[in-house]
């Protein structure tokens, strides 16, 4: 009897703690179609100022979840609109910028280096962590995401090439994966790896 008692006991506290824990975690339901509807009635050239806007009232705990939900909202409205909406979300919370990122890059995978590049110029410091993040929604894009974030914030590249290095995992059945060089901050071979046989010495007769 005690034994169930305890169980019950114990089933309730756990409840009662994720019910005070999930709010900092995720928005409600209501909270969500709230975000969606305010998205959906903005003008489409207001869109991007309106999820700032949105993402800058929210409470601090509440800012991540937040900012990706005003991005999946925008984004289902306008997919045209995904940088834009990055950029200006991001500003308005600059530590959300690898989470805002992998929202937008899975609704738009198309626009991927270009919401790579916003959502690093409007947080230059989490840069590297929002190429990591990338990587891991497409792969294959790795080589292409980095060149294009260290390109647009050159103070990035020594923490974005280290991130590279530390997880070569992120290539896989990448031909790339063989000649981490590709990802090291130098230019970016355009023939196959095949071609630096051209570099070899000469033989002399």
């Amino acid at each position: 009897m005690k034994n169930n008692y305890r169980i019950v006991l114990a089933a309730l506290l756990a409840a009662l703690t994720g019910s005070a824990i999930s709010p900092a975690q995720a928005l409600t339901e209501q909270e969500t179609a709230v975000i969606t509807k305010s998205i959906k009635d903005a003008p489409a050239a207001e869109v991007a100022v309106k999820a700032a806007e949105i993402v800058t009232k929210a409470a601090k705990k509440e800012k991540q979840a937040t900012a990706v939900a005003v991005v999946r909202a925008a984004i289902a409205k306008n997919p045209a609109s995904a940088v834009s909406v990055v950029s200006s979300v991001v500003k308005a919370a600059p530590a959300t910028a690898p989470a805002v990122a992998v929202a937008a890059a899975r609704l738009a995978p198309d626009q991927i280096e270009a919401i790579a590049v916003a959502a690093a110029l409007a947080s230059p410091e989490l840069a590297d962590k929002v190429v990591t993040a990338l990587v891991e929604v497409d792969p294959k894009a790795q080589e292409r995401i980095a060149k294009a974030v260290m390109l647009a914030v050159p103070k990035a590249q020594a923490s974005i090439r280290q991130r590279a290095a530390g997880h070569p995992e992120a290539n896989q059945g990448e031909s790339y994966v063989s000649s981490p060089t590709r990802v090291d901050g130098s230019a970016f071979p355009v023939g196959t790896p095949t071609s630096a046989s051209s570099y070899a010495a000469p033989r002399v007769p």
